[in-house]
């Protein structure tokens, strides 16, 4: 039973490697340009918000 467990989980890794690389790196760097952007709209917007009634 152990080693069928074995030989259904072989190249598991690799593919855990090709998942980091291929997709979770390239999201994260997207991630870490768009934030401040996407801060500075929702800033703006509730800033937006508060200021209307006052106009």
């Amino acid at each position: 039973m152990d080693r069928v467990s074995r030989r259904a989980r072989r190249g598991v890794a690799t593919l855990d490697y090709a998942l980091l690389i291929g997709i979770v790196l390239p999201l994260a760097a997207f991630v870490l340009v768009i934030a401040p952007q996407i801060m500075l709209r929702v800033y703006e917007m509730v800033c937006t918000m508060v200021s209307w009634p006052f106009m």
